[in-house]
């Protein structure tokens, strides 16, 4: 027997698209630092290289050699290594520069392993001069940092695949075709591109169907374009794609900021994953709900949204409990004894008649939760499934009814297996009851800003100002499960911008994503952007031997000193 229950529980929709309203108030010396960044001769030299069609290209091609390698939540190591290997090999990186390892480790970081797996961050240093300089402060011999970061994470596969095929195929549709409907439609497409040897692009016919760039999908319908068909080719790759060209232009034009540069693909962004890329970076335990922050991060830029001109300034917070019930082997269909199905039905049923704080008063913070999927075992023949799984969501845009919904929902998961067992007249440890085993626990911390004037916040407001792109009238102040989550929590100012721009996309988290490529030259004044932003945070050693100074202090925020393991 194999159940499964989609979403069958939500209560209380989260509000998560509030009303424009947030206009920062930007300094006098955060409009001076853009200028003078902005002006340097190598900074434009930079900036026209970005939106030139070879610049274009490197984009677009790295994009499809690394989307194509298959890298789920926590099995991201091929990426990982793929990456790791062009940082020196090919965009001419320093190897000293790389400072995460193949295989998980970040020398220096206050946590190595989350969920007991390890983090397969990809990640270089563009070094400062702040070390050299009379006075320069450390926190524990950590000088400050920025990070500039997109995730290399994908929900499909879900499973990593053998060793033997570890590349998706990238299939290309005619824009005007309907979306295909199931696995075999797509597998059955014939045309798609092609790779040689040392898995670079080949540019035969095929590669001419696919790059093509359009400003909107009806623009490619019109024109003859097509989709092309890959896990993550907008979530996330076609943004970490452009934050790696930061890391490989920042190099090849030898810059120097003040603070280091961190530019890191990161790890498990994604569902299961628990932003373990982002814990293992900022020391974050979930155990203890705080942050170290050994490495010194005094702010961080990330890249995950393929709406141009969004920026994410606040981060919804979820608790995830993956739960197992667990009855003996060989137990027959009819059996009068406790029921790991039943137990599980408990469960959801007790959940089900829960109140959220805003269900009890309209005045708190709107909060959800969700029994996203029961699954049980198959049964044998004649026999019970022996073990059903629960999976539970609660989620809050602050941290204060997302605790009071926790400390609600999580005893019930005891007291159903109690009950279970107790209509049978059993107890917990006698042979024939049923057990409980918790599989995976999930922290996404919340957070929710009380200060737009952030230095963070008005570097991505000045930022758009002075490239001429992506302006706004006022910051979205609704709340997004991000990378973001762990520093905001950890109290360094963040900020989630868009680089990668589609011209469309879809299917997102699923066997059919697509997308078509967009607009080049405004994707390459959006990767200047963040290589601007970045700069403001960090410093900046000018062409004619000035400093612009950081605009954050070289001492990160943190809520814990404790170093994990």
């Amino acid at each position: 027997m194999k159940v499964k229950l989609l979403a069958v529980l939500v209560s209380s929709a989260v509000c998560s698209s509030l009303a424009l309203a947030a206009v920062p108030n930007v300094s006098e010396a955060t409009k001076a630092s853009a200028e003078a960044i902005n002006s340097d001769p190598v900074m434009q030299k930079i900036k026209k290289e970005l939106e030139t069609p070879e610049a274009q290209k490197w984009r677009f091609n790295t994009h499809m050699e690394v989307v194509r390698i298959a890298s789920p939540s926590r099995s991201e190591l091929r990426r990982q290594e793929e990456l790791t290997r062009r940082f020196v090999q090919e965009w001419g990186i320093d190897e000293k520069n790389v400072m995460s390892r193949v295989g998980g480790n970040l020398p220096g970081a206050g946590l190595q392993k989350v969920d007991g797996l390890p983090v397969y961050n990809a990640c270089v240093r563009i070094p400062g001069t702040y070390s050299q300089t009379a006075g320069a402060q450390a926190y524990a011999g950590q000088g400050p940092k920025v990070l500039l970061e997109g995730h290399i994470d994908t929900v499909n596969p879900p499973v990593l695949p053998p060793k033997d095929k570890p590349y998706m195929p990238i299939k290309l549709q005619r824009a005007d075709s309907p979306l295909v409907k199931t696995p075999q439609e797509l597998a059955a497409i014939p045309d798609e591109l092609h790779f040689d040897k040392n898995g670079k692009i080949i540019e035969d016919e095929n590669y001419k169907k696919a790059y093509k760039r359009y400003a909107s999908l009806d623009d490619a319908i019109a024109k003859g374009g097509y989709r092309l068909y890959v896990p993550g080719y907008n979530d996330a790759m076609i943004n970490t794609a452009a934050v790696m060209q930061i890391a490989q232009i920042l190099t090849k034009y030898k810059v120097k900021p003040v603070y280091d540069l961190w530019v890191c693909g990161t790890a498990g962004e994604e569902g299961k994953g628990n932003l373990a890329g982002m814990k293992q970076l900022y020391g974050y335990s979930q155990d203890t709900g705080k942050g170290n922050n050994a490495l010194n991060f005094v702010a961080n830029i990330s890249a995950d949204s393929t709406s141009p001109g969004s920026g994410a300034v606040n981060y919804l917070g979820s608790y995830r409990f993956e739960i197992k019930y667990i009855e003996p082997k060989g137990v027959k269909a009819g059996a009068q004894q406790p029921s790991a199905l039943m137990a599980m039905n408990r469960a959801v049923a007790a959940i089900a008649d829960l109140k959220t704080p805003y269900d009890l008063d309209k005045k708190a913070e709107r909060t959800t939760y969700t029994v996203g999927v029961g699954e049980c075992t198959k049964a044998p023949e004649g026999g019970r499934s022996e073990e059903c799984t629960l999976m539970v969501d609660m989620r809050s845009p602050t941290p204060e009814p997302l605790l009071a919904i926790r400390s609600k929902i999580e005893p019930k998961f005891q007291e159903a297996m109690d009950a279970e067992n107790a209509n049978f007249g059993l107890k917990k440890g006698d042979p024939k009851a049923v057990k409980m085993e918790l599989v995976w626990f999930g922290d996404r911390p919340a957070h929710r800003r009380t200060n737009y004037d952030d230095p963070v916040v008005q570097i991505h407001w000045q930022a758009a100002d002075t490239v001429g792109i992506d302006q706004r009238k006022a910051l979205a102040e609704g709340a997004s499960s991000l990378n973001d989550n762990v520093p905001a929590a950890v109290g360094v100012p963040t900020i989630n911008i868009n680089v990668g721009t589609p011209a469309a996309g879809g299917g997102g988290h699923t066997w059919y994503e697509w997308g078509i490529p967009g607009d080049g030259k405004a994707e390459g004044n959006r990767v200047y952007r963040m290589i601007l932003m970045g700069l403001m945070a960090a410093g900046y050693n000018t062409a004619d031997g000035k400093v612009v100074k950081p605009l954050l202090d070289p001492m990160g925020k943190r809520t814990t000193e404790e170093v994990y393991k």
